[in-house]
């Protein structure tokens, strides 16, 4: 009885969804035709239900090492935007900028991130910058944003005490180490002091508390339930045991509970939080008590600010330093740079007038950067400029419901904004350029990174420290080529191997 039954589901699914796709279909006709708009360009499936085909080509080429070879192959075929299936639901995939443009700045209302990510994230991030819209969205930013803004003015994020032990870390005997190990603690430390107040301290454990110290590797491994997850998408329930997973969010938001619950009351109480010689005069945490009691609230945006913040701007570090030790002549160059401000104190204004190092920083970025894409979903009827018609630059009707996958890791690379030499590394090539909507590496719009300019002083700092520290760089890594090793996060598989010799 039971396999009569499965039998007769089968065949009413084969005999139905043919029909609702060509009524769906008829249906999209005439909507496009009345908006004024013309059909998109569409990848042709092997298997059109669930795309699972595309989904498994992507699968491969992560584990390869080069997650960008399908997005190259789709907009090579396809043209700069085309849609796919992904797991039943439309999705557009698009390098195009006047599309990514329109998502995220013209018609920003219409487009979303709670409707992939809200639901999803909900264990282990809950409602935050990240995963919510509206009216939830903009509380977050407000109490955000500030915090980032006048930490970066009055101190620009510094952490010379943490660059400083990673930097007696580095062999100066000329023997080879990774540094991209070594830079994930340096940011792990001053991410949670800043974030929480208490620092890791994993360049320095005998220092660190038992809660700092266990809170980045039960975090690393609740993380990896989310990524698993969010490449499943619909078929998430496969990723594993929600039991174990929903576990340890549980024991990440009692680690975060606690620094919540000590820093009340401390303020209760009109006492400061104990320093341990911090340079921070902002702490997240500490800014967010001032602001409301909300323990809920506080601990969810604690997350969506750790979450990005974890390993982003390590691994922006390491690939820019694996770039520069294969391009000593730009090493040297920029060595220069650093060796003309003599022994001046790093100042924000003083990091920020460092125009070559700072086309260092933006063509690691455009190259290499550490985060490749961004997913929003369609909350009202839109229309994007391209996508359409025979050569792709007609306009095309998205609805409620439909997906866009915003490839700016490709846009980045366009020989059509960025020349023929689109693939070199140039860092002259920023030196009196204005940065616009061809460039997005932290988004744009109304929900670009609150902490951009906070990172990009971190960076410039480490950078001009090393250069000011060791006179050469030099690869020791035997695989020349950048092979990706994708997270939530694009970092080197290989790592950063590389040698320096002290000035």
């Amino acid at each position: 009885m039971a396999l009569s039954v499965g039998v007769l589901i089968i065949v009413c699914f084969v005999c139905v969804y043919p029909v609702y796709q060509i009524c769906a279909s008829v249906s999209y006709r005439v909507a496009a035709y009345r908006a004024g708009c013309s059909m998109p360009t569409k990848y042709r499936h092997k298997f059109p239900i669930l795309g699972l085909d595309l989904f498994k080509k992507r699968i491969d080429s992560i584990k390869s090492g080069k997650a960008l070879v399908v997005d190259q192959y789709l907009f090579s075929t396809y043209g700069k935007t085309v849609e796919t299936n992904s797991f039943g639901t439309k999705q557009y995939v698009t390098m195009d900028l006047d599309n990514i443009q329109t998502i995220l700045a013209t018609q920003v209302e219409k487009f979303g991130s709670a409707p992939m990510s809200r639901a999803l994230c909900q264990p282990l991030l809950g409602d935050g910058i990240l995963t919510t819209d509206g009216a939830l969205w903009k509380r977050s930013r407000q109490f955000v944003n500030p915090i980032f803004a006048r930490a970066q003015v009055s101190e620009l994020s510094t952490f010379n005490v943490h660059v400083k032990r990673m930097i007696d870390f580095i062999p100066r005997d000329g023997s080879t180490i990774d540094l991209q190990p070594l830079f994930k603690k340096l940011f792990m430390d001053s991410t949670t002091e800043f974030i929480f107040g208490k620092s890791a301290n994993a360049l320095c454990p005998e220092k660190s508390s038992v809660l700092a110290q266990r809170l980045p590797a039960i975090f690393d491994d609740a993380l990896r339930g989310l990524r698993k997850r969010f490449l499943m998408g619909k078929l998430g329930f496969l990723a594993g045991n929600d039991k174990e997973w929903l576990r340890k969010c549980a024991e990440v938001h009692a680690i975060v509970d606690t620094f919540i619950d000590e820093e009340i009351e401390l303020q209760k109480t009109k006492k400061e939080m104990p320093r341990e010689d911090t340079p921070y005069s902002y702490i997240l945490l500490r800014e967010l008590v001032k602001t409301t009691d909300d323990k809920k609230f506080i601990r969810n945006e604690l997350m969506n600010v750790f979450f990005p913040s974890r390993d982003s701007a390590a691994v922006l570090t390491g690939n820019a330093i694996f770039l520069l030790a294969r391009h000593p002549e730009i090493w040297n160059k920029a060595r220069e740079e650093v060796l003309s401000i003599e022994k001046q104190k790093l100042t924000f204004e003083l990091l920020k007038s460092l125009k070559f190092i700072h086309g260092i920083i933006h063509e690691t970025l455009r190259i290499l950067s550490p985060v490749a894409r961004s997913w929003k979903t369609c909350l009202e009827t839109c229309v994007l400029p391209h996508g359409g018609g025979p050569t792709g630059e007609e306009p095309i009707l998205l609805q409620v419901g439909d997906q866009v996958d915003m490839a700016f890791s490709s846009m980045h690379i366009d020989p059509a904004l960025w020349g023929s030499d689109s693939l070199d590394f140039k860092p002259e090539r920023w030196l009196g350029r204005k940065q616009t909507w061809d460039f997005i590496p932290f988004l744009g719009g109304r929900r670009i990174c609150p902490a951009q300019q906070n990172v990009l002083t971190d960076v410039s700092y480490i950078l001009v420290r090393i250069m000011q520290e060791f006179k050469t760089c030099e690869n020791r890594d035997e695989c020349y080529e950048y092979v990706e090793e994708m997270v939530f996060t694009k970092e080197s598989r290989n790592g950063v191997k590389v040698a320096f010799l002290p000035a």
